[in-house]
């Protein structure tokens, strides 16, 4: 059974305040609350896609993929997917995007190729202000000065994805995985550019949590 992905933004100064081995527990606590009133978890459910603010926690939010099911293959996919057909764009969307997956998705230039999401993920790097840094295993660990970087880059791809539907096209013939058609790709990075975008504009940092 596949890895499943939770993004969360969270403040960076609250969460660096908690004890470095109860962190991740404090994540899961605020986006999976053990307890709550019906309303409550009605109000959540209700929330198919996009932002999803837990109950009583102001610190950090969830980000709800609409198509992926939370399954991390998809992303995994679309890594690989521009790993196939990144030679085949323009130098300056090329640039932008291995900015963008490669911080995201990816671990590099022509983004996460070759990863397997079955396979346990690297430890993060951790917080850069940590006298220890703070390694989890987790599949997104970005800093808030970190994220300007993949807005920048967002900002500059966004426009011209509809350059990559050929390439996209030529290399889904004989590649098996999705997202399977350049609108679901589109779809998927648009949603990463809107969970940078909300992140930048927040100055806080960005964690996958693996489940």
């Amino acid at each position: 059974m596949g890895l499943d992905i939770t993004v969360v933004m969270a403040d960076w100064e609250r969460l660096a305040r908690i004890p470095a081995a109860g962190r991740l527990e404090a994540l899961t606590d605020a986006v999976y609350p053990s307890f709550c009133c019906v309303p409550c978890e009605e109000a959540g459910l209700a929330v198919r896609g996009g932002w999803v603010w837990p109950r009583q926690s102001s610190w950090c939010a969830e980000y709800r993929f609409f198509g992926t099911s939370g399954s991390y293959g998809w992303h995994v996919h679309l890594a690989n997917a521009w790993g196939d057909m990144r030679a085949a764009a323009a130098p300056g969307l090329r640039d932008a995007l291995d900015r963008f997956l490669g911080g995201l998705v990816g671990d590099g230039p022509g983004g996460g190729a070759g990863t397997d999401p079955d396979d346990d993920p690297p430890p993060a790097g951790g917080f850069p202000d940590d006298p220890a840094p703070w390694r989890p295993r987790v599949l997104l660990l970005r800093a808030p000065d970190e994220v300007p970087e993949l807005v920048r880059a967002w900002e500059l791809a966004a426009p011209r994805l509809a350059e990559l539907r050929e390439p996209f096209d030529a290399e889904a013939l004989g590649w098996a995985g999705r997202p399977d058609t350049f609108d679901d790709a589109v779809a998927l990075m648009r949603e990463w550019g809107e969970v940078v975008t909300r992140a930048g504009a927040r100055g806080w940092g960005l964690i996958g949590l693996p489940y």
